[in-house]
């Protein structure tokens, strides 16, 4: 009887540890986006051409803070994808 209420419960508690665990992953990430620094500051630091600090790469891509469309854009290296700078985006006046 004790081994068939074990199972379960380990199983749940494994569940929810893996689920804190990707959680906390993620925070940590996003954390890390919304402490870059502005695009002005980044490129006074590391010069004009912009190099990732990690690979020497100037190749970059960006995309936004909470989705596509967001107005704060958020670059990586396109080698390493080391997380570079952020910026807002300037939209049209209509």
């Amino acid at each position: 009887m004790a081994l068939e209420m074990a199972f379960p419960i380990v199983l749940i508690l494994t569940l929810f540890i893996s689920a804190f665990v990707v959680l906390t992953r993620h925070q940590a990430h996003m954390r890390a986006q919304r402490n870059l620094p502005d695009r002005a500051d980044y490129f006074a630091r590391v010069g004009a051409t912009g190099a990732c600090p990690k690979c020497g790469q100037t190749e970059t891509e960006e995309h936004g803070l909470d989705g596509g469309s967001d107005d704060v854009r958020i670059v990586s290296c396109a080698g390493c994808r080391a997380l570079l700078y952020q910026f807002r985006r300037e939209m049209p006046a209509d």
